[in-house]
């Protein structure tokens, strides 16, 4: 050969070479299986063989161990049609086969993916076990990455990849319309051998199925550990049911924190008339149990993702179950983005420690110990119950909770009275660095049922000295509480202190007392009994009837008495209340078929049912310094009642609310009752009750004619004056005549289903309890008589929001 064609060949060699390379796959095996089986050895295997296939099937050439991905065939070019290649990984003994995938790009639509798929296998025991009775994790299709799972990992040590292709692959491009690029078709991944130690956390437990239950054992020392589920953090297969079994001894306490929990969930909602709720766990789920058997499960089935959830068993065992099944992915329709998300599911990875560390949770603490946590309690009502707890010492590093939970339901609601002792307001001057000095543990106090991220209500250090014995040295005050509603909770964190030191206990007195929703002093906690005192803080005020809410509609419960006293102190005071709302159950009402037209409903309408009652108290003549109380007014139905004010003879009023057993269905509530009423209150003082604007706003009236009118006086805008009383007694002309009154004109503000603004009310004679009580705008005023030979005294009340109506007109004295 002469030099010439030497240089020539070399050129050509070089170009080869140089083609070679740029047509090598990057990273990659190879770029073609002609429907071979590739075997992907670990290095582990291959130093274990003496002879064997090779990377490249029958090639015999073994895989270079820094090359570590594999490739559809002809990556990044488009994959050939009509292919069938499969990728057989093994891993050595004590080892699993991690897959991650990298891009993804595969023609077709899941689940069926009826043109071009990659199938899975994850749960293949044996090098040459069959396809054909091999779990399936999944058949794989779709032109975006989260088409299939990102990381697979073998549940034994072998993972077989199945990549089908048929005779009719369709060209792919990519969303960028100003290129016409094709798109890069097929699959690229990086595999590794993975220790098995890492999903093997202790002994296996032969004597259940499916190779994932273990045994965490100690006899002595405290110990701790990893745990991952089968296949994290890549998609767990169908079908397994796992079992973790942990067993200390003595006062050991087992902790397990999840680091992540990612796991199949359906959201909870409702179906049908009755409102039934479907499980948000019915496929896949972890259950835990306060004892290594199946007792005692802590908290309901988990699922979905719950990163961060901590569980502690109460005394030394405990068990974790892992069970998954076939239905997160559809098969039967086109998977959609959100089943998509369902192909990352990576199961779990938990940290676990047995450790006698832990507060120990002896029989005294065990009725109130909330299952599932070191040192969460909580105390239920029974029913005006009332003890005291003693929270005990509890190790630095420690976030404990104590809730309190009364009552509450439709006919009964309580609160949360609460004294603890050992512990100090929180100043500047003792709490340095947002720390509690000392020994001292952090007490934060919610009383409305809020959050622990929002702001506590009350926020305290324990009172200890210098010298604290740690079991509560209190130099500090007893603290009382009373809760909003029916909700309460104390926080106690320790966490600013080392682990090896301890916090004093510190003792909690509580009671559980009705809650009736009503405002105002209570004198005692277990009775419906209010007072509203007048003084320069309580000039005037709102209160209504238990569990009264203009939103919500809440109805008042059955066989309930409620009072509230109502006292003006000031010289010529008086007690002014008003109803805006009332809607008070009566069946009686119904029964009688009463049609309200002319008036709310007064004492001399029977309501035998639920009610108002108005009282006035008086001092006895006979008797000093004894009272009596007289009975006004009674109310039901839903016709809002007339303001009242007290007369000029007494200062204090009493509201009584009576609530029966009803013994009759009502067709809507099943139970009769309503919604109750709400009173605004003031004290205003008599004189200002009084106008001076009219030449007359009442008066002793007498005449020797047979009659008379009497006009409401009025202002510019011709209605008569707001916040105002009229008072008008007409005496007959002769003894033994009688008083007769009608209404030729009556314009008063209000109509037949209120008369909250606006009211008329006649007596007769001296009496307190009026005969008659009418508002709104009628001309059919019924006329009224008076009694025998008695005078008449009629009362006019309106309220500074009042005049729009024109007045009322009647004659004087009839003979």
């Amino acid at each position: 050969m002469t030099s010439g064609s030497s240089v020539a060949a070399a050129r050509l060699m070089a170009a080869l070479v140089t083609m070679a390379q740029l047509l090598q796959p990057s990273l990659g095996f190879v770029d073609r299986c002609d429907r071979g089986e590739i075997m992907i050895y670990s290095p582990a295997v291959r130093a274990g063989r003496d002879a064997g296939p090779g990377c490249y099937g029958d090639t015999g050439a073994d895989c270079p161990d820094e090359e570590t991905f594999v490739t559809s065939p002809g990556w990044p070019r488009p994959y050939p049609e009509d292919a069938r290649c499969r990728y057989k990984f093994v891993a050595g003994r004590n080892e699993k086969v991690r897959l991650n995938f990298l891009a993804f790009n595969v023609e077709g639509l899941g689940p069926s993916c009826e043109k071009d798929f990659l199938d899975v296998y994850t749960e293949l025991e044996q090098e040459n076990a069959s396809l054909l009775h091999s779990p399936l994790l999944g058949r794989f299709c779709g032109h975006i990455l989260a088409s299939v799972p990102r990381t697979v990992v073998s549940l034994h040590s072998v993972l077989v990849l199945d990549f089908y292709t048929d005779g009719n692959t369709q060209k792919v491009y990519n969303n960028d319309n100003h290129m016409a690029m094709e798109a890069a078709l097929g699959f690229k991944a990086q595999y590794s051998f993975v220790p098995k130690a890492d999903y093997e956390p202790g002994p296996r437990l032969l004597a259940y199925s499916g190779n994932c239950s273990f045994l965490m054992e100690t006899s002595s020392a405290d110990i701790d550990g990893v745990i991952n589920s089968p296949g994290y953090p890549g998609l767990y297969p169908d079908n397994l049911h796992c079992n973790y079994l942990f067993r200390g001894f003595g006062n050991q306490r087992v902790r397990l924190q999840f680091e992540e929990l990612d796991i199949y969930e359906i959201h909870a909602e409702t179906f049908g008339e009755a409102g039934h709720t479907i499980s948000s766990c019915p496929i896949d789920s972890v259950r835990i149990y306060d004892s290594d058997q199946r007792l005692r499960q802590i908290h309901s089935d988990f699922c979905g993702q719950k990163a961060g959830l901590t569980v502690v068993s109460t005394g030394s065992r405990m068990r974790l179950e892992f069970i998954t099944s076939a239905g997160r992915i559809p098969r039967s329709r086109t998977v959609t983005s959100a089943d998509l998300g369902e192909l990352q599911r990576k199961g779990f990875r938990l940290r676990y420690n047995i450790s006698s560390e832990y507060l120990r949770i002896d029989r005294g603490l065990r009725s109130n110990h909330l299952t599932g946590t070191e040192c969460d309690f909580l105390i239920e009502s029974a029913g005006k119950s009332h003890d005291r707890f003693q929270f005990p010492s509890v190790r630095g590093g420690r976030l404990c909770r104590v809730f309190f939970q009364g009552v509450h339901n439709l006919q009964r609601s309580e609160m949360t009275l609460l004294r603890i002792d050992g512990m100090a307001h929180i100043t500047a001057g003792r709490r340095q660095d947002g720390r509690c000095p000392g020994l001292a543990g952090h007490l934060k106090v919610y009383a409305r049922g809020q959050g622990a991220d929002a702001v506590p209500d009350a926020d305290f250090c324990q009172a200890v000295g210098e010298a604290s014995d740690g079991r509560g040295g209190s130099l500090g005050e007893p603290q009382e509480f009373r809760s909003s509603g029916p909700q309460l909770f104390l926080v106690f964190d320790t966490r600013h202190l080392e682990t090896w030191q301890l916090a004093p206990a510190f003792i909690i007195n509580y009671r559980f007392v009705p809650d009736f929703g009503i405002p105002g002093h209570q004198p005692n906690e277990d009775d419906c009994a209010f007072e509203y005192v007048s003084g320069a803080d309580k000039a005037h005020g709102r209160t209504n009837s238990p569990f009264f809410n203009p939103v919500t509609k809440a109805h008042y419960p059955h066989n309930t008495t409620c009072s509230y006293r109502f006292v003006a102190t000031e010289p010529n005071q008086r007690v002014r209340i008003r109803f805006t709302h009332f809607y008070v159950e009566d069946f009686f009402i119904e029964e009688l078929g009463n049609d309200k037209k002319h008036h709310t409903v007064g004492s001399y309408v029977p309501c035998a049912g639920d009610r108002v009652e108005i009282y006035e108290r008086y001092e006895s003549p006979k008797n000093s310094g004894r009272f009596r109380l007289e009975k006004i007014l009674t109310y039901c139905g839903t016709s809002i009642p007339g303001p009242y004010v007290t007369q000029f003879d007494t200062q204090e009023l009493l509201v009584l609310f009576h609530s029966t057993w009803d013994k009759w269905a009502h067709p809507e509530y099943d139970k009769r009752t309503a919604s109750g009423f709400q009173i605004e209150y003031d004290f205003p003082v008599r004189t200002s009750l009084f106008s001076n604007k009219f030449d007359v706003c009442g008066g002793n009236i007498s005449s020797d004619m047979h009659g008379g009118v009497i006009q409401v006086p009025k202002n510019e805008q011709a209605t008569y004056q707001p916040d105002l009383i009229c008072e008008w007694h007409i005496y007959p002309s002769q003894p033994g005549n009688q008083v007769f009154v009608q209404f030729p004109e009556f314009h008063l503000e209000g109509s037949t289903k209120s008369c909250s603004m606006a009211v008329l009310r006649m007596y007769n004679g001296d009496s307190h309890v009026p005969s008659s009580e009418v508002c709104g705008a009628d001309n059919g005023i019924p006329a009224f008589y008076g009694r025998g030979s008695e005078h008449v005294r009629i009362r006019l009340l309106t309220l500074l929001a009042a005049g729009a109506g024109r007045g009322s007109s009647s004659p004087g004295p009839r003979p």
